[in-house]
C-alpha cells in the first residue's frame, strides 16, 4: 500500500526548445487542442477534453525549466479528492519521503517530488470541474505556494467522470488522450519501490524486461524499463490511445503523404510511433489493435 493511491496517469509535462513551434506540431500534427498559456513562465497546455491537460510545455528559456534542455519535466497522477491528496501527503512526510513543492493552480492543488532516477512527479487533486472556463486563451493568474490542508481538504470528486471528449479533425492523429508513460530506469529496483511504495501504483505485469503499474482506473499508466543495451536511461516515449485501427491507418498515410518521418509503423500492438520536434517519441496505439511480432518492438508491448 503505498502513501497515495492515484487514479491515472492524466498528464506529462515536457520542457521544448521552442514552444511555439512545440505548440503547432502538438496541434496540428498530434492532435490536440490548445487550452491555454502562460506567457510569464512561457508554458502552454494542451488537451481534448480527458482532463484539463494531457500534455502541457514549458519552454528552455523559462525560469521554470531546471535542466536546460528539452525533454520530460515531470509526470502527473490524479487522485480521487483533495482530502485523499493531503492524506498521502501527511503519510509520504512522516515515511521521511520528501515532497518540497506544494502549489495551488486554481483547477488543481498539487504536490510536487522526484523519483529516485530524479524524474520530477505530480500528484495532484482537481478543485473544480470548470477548468475550461477558468483556463483559457492567456493565464496570468501567479500559482501561489499551499498548505495541504489548509483550508479544509475537499472530499467531492472534482474530476468529470464522462469527459467530453474533443477530435481535431485537421489534425494527422486523432487521440482521445494520453494513457501511459514509459520510463527506461537507471536504478530500476529503487523506481519500482517508489512508484508501489510511495505514489501507489499497483503491479498489473512483470517480466524480465521491466514491470507495468496502474492506478485505480486499471490503465497501463506506466511502464519501467530495465536499463538494457540500447535503451537511453529517462523517458522512452509518451503513447496516445486512438479509437480504431482504421482511424490510425488513416493517420499512418496522412503523415507518410505530408513527409512526416515514422520511426515505427505497422499495424499491431506497437502502433505508430514518431518523434516531435525536440526528439520525444510519441506513439499513438488503437484500442482495437492487433498483436505484434516484432522482436525490435519489446519496448512497445509492455
Amino acid at each position: 500500500m503505498g502513501c497515495w493511491r492515484p487514479r491515472r496517469l492524466t498528464h506529462a509535462n515536457l520542457y521544448v526548445s521552442d514552444l511555439d513551434r512545440a505548440m503547432a506540431f502538438y496541434k496540428t500534427v498530434v492532435g490536440l487542442e490548445e487550452v491555454y498559456r502562460r506567457p510569464a513562465v512561457k508554458a502552454g497546455f494542451l488537451s481534448n477534453g480527458n482532463t484539463h491537460h494531457d500534455i502541457g510545455m514549458v519552454d528552455v528559456s523559462s525560469p521554470l525549466c531546471r535542466s536546460g534542455k528539452p525533454g520530460l519535466n515531470h509526470l502527473a497522477f490524479e487522485t480521487e479528492t483533495e482530502e485523499d491528496l493531503v492524506a498521502g501527503y501527511r503519510r509520504a512526510v512522516a515515511a521521511g519521503q520528501v515532497f518540497p513543492r506544494t502549489v495551488d493552480h486554481d483547477i488543481t492543488r498539487s504536490i510536487y517530488g522526484a523519483d529516485p532516477d530524479g524524474n520530477a512527479v505530480e500528484i495532484y487533486a482537481d478543485t473544480t470541474k470548470e477548468w475550461r472556463t477558468l483556463r483559457t486563451g492567456t493565464v496570468t493568474k501567479p500559482t501561489p505556494a499551499w498548505t495541504p490542508g489548509q483550508p479544509e481538504p475537499s472530499r467531492e470528486r472534482l474530476y468529470h467522470q464522462a469527459p467530453e471528449i474533443r477530435r481535431v479533425e485537421d489534425a494527422v492523429f486523432h487521440p482521445r488522450r494520453i494513457v501511459q508513460a514509459t520510463l527506461v530506469a537507471r536504478d530500476f529496483d529503487g523506481m519500482l519501490a517508489f512508484y508501489t511504495d510511495v505514489i501507489g501504483l499497483g503491479c498489473k505485469e512483470s517480466s524480465s524486461d521491466g514491470a507495468v503499474l496502474s492506478g485505480d482506473c486499471g490503465q497501463r499508466d506506466l511502464v519501467l524499463l530495465r536499463n538494457a543495451a540500447g535503451l537511453e536511461p529517462g523517458l522512452h516515449h509518451l503513447r496516445f490511445e486512438v479509437d480504431t485501427m482504421a482511424d490510425l491507418s488513416h493517420s499512418e498515410r496522412r503523415a507518410k503523404s505530408l513527409g512526416l518521418a515514422l520511426e515505427r509503423s505497422a499495424p499491431s500492438a506497437e502502433g505508430i510511433v514518431l518523434r516531435d520536434p525536440d526528439g520525444i517519441r510519441l506513439r499513438f496505439q488503437a484500442r482495437d489493435g492487433g498483436l505484434a511480432s516484432d522482436p525490435g518492438a519489446a519496448p512497445y508491448l509492455m
